[in-house]
């Protein structure tokens, strides 16, 4: 089910919609499809039933993923995640996204504002995990 391309079309949307604000670009989409179906032909029962969960319920995917990360048998999330991230950052329009160029001198500041809101999304994905039955 999970394997088809309709669905990991869908898929990349979603996980894209999760991280940015923008569409994601066709050929990054067409490239996410190919390199799934590469590297992950086949996906057991229960793999397949947590990621159309995921995307069908349109759940927080970085939530989740941060949970999910945690646990050694469930790192399917985390290198999808990772090879959208591979195909976005050597794109020019994302490149602010993934590089920080400009010095700030509320750095710190920010940095101990997401480490809060890191906190925050991690409690939101052990809800999300319990709720949807994604383990």
């Amino acid at each position: 089910m999970t394997s088809d391309s309709d669905f990991l079309v869908r898929e990349a949307r979603h996980l894209h919609a999760c991280f940015f604000k923008t569409e994601i670009p066709p050929q990054v989409v067409e490239r996410y499809v190919r390199a799934n179906q590469l590297c992950f032909p086949h996906y057991d029962e229960p793999t397949v039933r947590m990621l159309s969960r995921l995307v069908n319920r349109q759940l927080d995917v970085e939530a989740v993923e941060l949970v999910l990360r945690t646990t050694r048998k469930h790192r399917l999330l985390t290198r999808k995640v990772q090879i959208l991230f591979y195909l976005l950052e050597v794109r020019s329009a994302y490149y602010s996204q993934f590089v920080n160029t400009a010095p700030d001198a509320l750095a710190i500041f920010k940095l101990v504002a997401e480490l809060i809101k890191t906190g925050l999304k991690f409690g939101k994905g052990q809800y999300l995990v319990r709720k949807h039955g994604l383990v």
